[in-house]
């Protein structure tokens, strides 16, 4: 709808020259004021005194019902015959016919009059919910003949608790805007100096609102299925319903007027606007047009066209978008619908003249050449058609994944997206959602692609990298990874074009362009015709690169034109850190069962101590110790006899179950511990206890006493000697192509079982 709360003084003066017989505007407004008269005479008199007025608040206290009477006093002279036949043209006249035919409107008109003045009033939402109640006694009332004001009954509370949610729906777009309005104090503060934003701003979007609420399925919550029935056949049923909203509109607009010049603004968008209810359906497309490049929408998290236009008219029922190809097919899928947010919807509910139609997603949709056709409809089985073609041009450069994970926390157009995991309840660890760091020879997945408008198409593309979080991708400091150039009729072939979720690190190879099926099997080998994938080795040092880092995309078309997407990662190729020791005896040396099973009885544990570090270095101590930046995952010990059966003991315990495996590090490796020497600690390591062996698992007599199972060829008969070898794996959650990063420490020792034969 046009902006009618900006209504300038040129342009009042010009619609009561052209557009509206100053007579009848004049007579309207004469009877709106004389209305109004009395109640400002009374409120002036009331401010002669104040000890008068406190002795009239004291004595009457506001009240809601008072509400309800003041709108009749102000409205009341706008619905009868006179007055509203003097809004209408002498064309809207003839095409509702004698007014006794219609006298049911004009009281409809009355109660929509005092709901759009109410609702500008409201300070809450509870306080419009109970105006929307007020506004449908007064619609059930007047249809069913019925002032007496008995209670609802229990289909009618279902229809108004239905009508209810639908106008919830309805504004929480528009209130969630406001809220979103306050993140940008900055912007608001500019344009405040700058006069951009004034006491007009915003005005307009409210009233809007009242079409996208008064629907059709809207309007039989309103009076009763049955009765709507039956006067939705008479087409002056939906004439009276683009009245209503001309109303609503026009009583939302005087209750946020602060002058009586604003009141004159007010009445002529009220002329206007009926006049626009009486107009044959009127259908245009303005946009898009020509060479039409696709921006991405945060609110749809989708890449789109915006599709402009006008679907107005009188007996407006609704719109419905089109795309097509070729003129033959068309489809009605991919329109998101106003309200954005959220969007989508099968078709548009609600006139717009000038204005946003909805959103034609292009995200899945290839470059080239579109048409879009509108089509509105009428209740009365009227239809207008429209078509506009134009080029999609796509810009299609995003970082969707590395090594096949995909799983972001947002969207891959937010900068501050983050590529998560959901990490495993493991013992005592619960489960989580969480960053996730990558590391080795790093796979980068997206979509690097310009083109669909004659003379543009992509010329190359890079990839950068820079230390930290970075979100401004025009800054400095990037480091180069990555670059793919085009050049030759070969390298433009679709299957290089890097769309939807191609590999970005890819480089190019020989190509056979002339495929035979004898040999020699290809009579046209072509150099660099073909981008294979391949990976960015992130790992150029024992440690390194490591840390936070955030990846640039940029790709050039041919006429020099730059475009960006950037995403954060974590890099982590920091080795892991294990040992394993018994404190008790040497590598390689003699334990006898004896000197730990003490007593040597099957009821108590003959826990054998080892000793160790299990250690995942975090990538950025300077950054906070949180996942990813910790991204140790856990560690298991292991036992076997002489190559034997490897089994799993408990690293803790908890009621009485066994846990095997430690989600904490232990020790501390210090400066000391090296991917190179993993066995043979220097003095600077801290070591700590990864588990205690309960030495009864090994003794045929006692390994049922436990609490795990234990197998045959794990046990060691009394009077025997055998070398068993501990074990210990420590892993973190990195993804590489090899899986994630782990290390592993072993320490053999001569077990005898010098227990006394049972």
């Amino acid at each position: 709808m046009e902006k009618e709360t900006k209504l300038t003084a040129e342009t009042v003066k010009a619609l009561l020259n052209e557009d509206i017989n100053r007579e009848d505007f004049q007579f309207v407004l004469q009877q709106l004021l004389d209305a109004w008269r009395p109640i400002l005479e009374e409120e002036l008199k009331l401010s002669e005194s104040a000890e008068r007025l406190v002795a009239v608040a004291e004595k009457q206290p506001h009240s809601c019902e008072d509400e309800q009477l003041l709108a009749d006093r102000l409205f009341a002279p706008l619905a009868t015959a006179d007055v509203a036949l003097r809004t209408l043209t002498p064309q809207a006249r003839e095409a509702l016919g004698p007014i006794d035919e219609w006298q049911w409107c004009l009281r409809k008109i009355l109660c929509c009059l005092r709901f759009g003045w109410l609702l500008s009033r409201s300070r809450t939402f509870p306080v419009s919910v109970y105006y929307l109640y007020r506004y449908w006694l007064c619609i059930r009332r007047l249809f069913q003949n019925d002032p007496t004001g008995r209670q609802p009954t229990p289909e009618e509370r279902a229809d108004f608790r239905k009508l209810t949610a639908s106008f919830a729906e309805v504004f929480r777009p528009w209130l969630e805007q406001e809220a979103k309005a306050m993140d940008h104090s900055t912007e608001l503060a500019d344009g405040a100096v700058s006069g951009q934003v004034d006491c007009h701003s915003g005005g307009d979007a409210a009233e809007a609102l009242f079409e996208k609420f008064l629907t059709v399925d809207n309007a039989r919550l309103l009076m009763g299925a049955e009765l709507f029935e039956k006067l939705s056949k008479d087409p002056r049923f939906w004439l009276c319903r683009c009245w209503c909203i001309c109303a609503f509109r026009f009583g939302w607009c005087l209750g946020r007027s602060r002058s009586l010049i604003e009141l004159v603004r007010c009445l002529v968008a009220y002329f206007r606007c009926l006049r626009r209810c009486f107009q044959p359906l009127v259908c245009e497309l303005t946009a898009p047009a020509g060479c039409v490049a696709e921006e991405v929408n945060t609110d749809l998290k989708a890449l789109v066209v915006a599709v402009k236009g006008t679907a107005t008219g009188g007996g407006f029922l609704r719109y419905v978008l089109e795309w097509s190809r070729d003129g033959i097919a068309w489809h009605a899928s991919d329109f998101h619908y106003p309200p954005i947010p959220p969007g989508g919807g099968t078709q548009g509910n609600s006139p717009v003249a000038g204005g946003l139609l909805a959103y034609f997603d292009t995200t899945a949709r290839d470059e080239g050449v579109y048409t879009i056709r509108l089509t509105v409809y009428g209740v009365q089985g009227a239809t207008c058609v429209r078509t506009i073609t134009f080029s999609l041009f796509k810009q299609d450069v995003r970082i969707l994944g590395f090594d096949g994970a995909f799983t972001l926390d947002t969207t891959a157009y937010d900068p501050a997206a983050m590529f998560v995991e959901t990490v495993p309840a493991l013992c005592t660890r619960p489960s989580g959602v969480h960053e996730i760091s990558f590391g080795e020879c790093l796979s980068i997945w997206g979509s690097a692609f310009v083109g669909g408008c004659e003379g543009r198409k992509i010329k190359r593309y890079l990839i950068d990298y820079k230390p930290g979080f970075e979100t401004d991708p025009t800054t400095g400091g990037w480091i180069n990874i990555w670059k793919v150039e085009y050049n030759t009729v070969w390298q433009y072939r679709d299957m290089n074009m890097r769309k939807d979720t191609s590999v970005l690190t890819a480089s190019w190879v020989t190509d056979c362009v002339v495929p035979v099926p004898f040999p020699p099997y290809c009579l046209m080998n072509v150099p660099e015709a073909r981008l294979a994938p391949s990976c960015w080795q992130t790992h150029v040092s024992t440690c390194g690169l490591s840390g936070l880092v955030t990846l640039r995309l940029m790709v050039e078309d041919t006429g020099g034109t730059l475009y960006y997407d950037t995403q954060k990662v974590w890099i982590d190729n920091k080795p892991i850190c294990a040992m394993i020791r018994i404190d008790a005896v040497p590598r390689c040396a003699d334990i006898r069962i004896s000197s730990f099973a003490t007593p040597p009885d099957c009821g108590v544990p003959w826990n054998l101590p080892l000793s160790g570090i299990a250690w995942d270095e975090y990538i950025d101590p300077a950054l906070p110790l949180t996942r990813p930046n910790d991204n140790f995952d856990f560690y298991w010990v292991k036992v076997s006899k002489q190559g034997g059966t490897e089994v799993q003991i408990p690293v803790s315990w908890s009621m009485g179950s066994p846990c095997f495996f430690g989600t904490n590090r232990v020790g501390d490796p210090g400066t000391s511990c090296t991917p190179c020497d993993p066995a043979n600690p220097l003095p600077a390591a801290v070591f700590g206890t990864l588990a205690q062996f309960d030495l009864r698992a090994i003794d045929p007599l006692c390994s049922a006493s436990v609490g795990y199972p234990v197998p045959a060829d794990l046990l060691l008969p009394r009077g025997e000697c055998c070398v068993y070898v501990f074990k210990l794996r420590v892993q973190d959650r990195t993804y590489t192509p090899g899986g994630p990063h782990w290390r592993e420490a072993l320490w053999p020792v001569r077990i005898c079982n010098d227990l006394k034969p049972a």
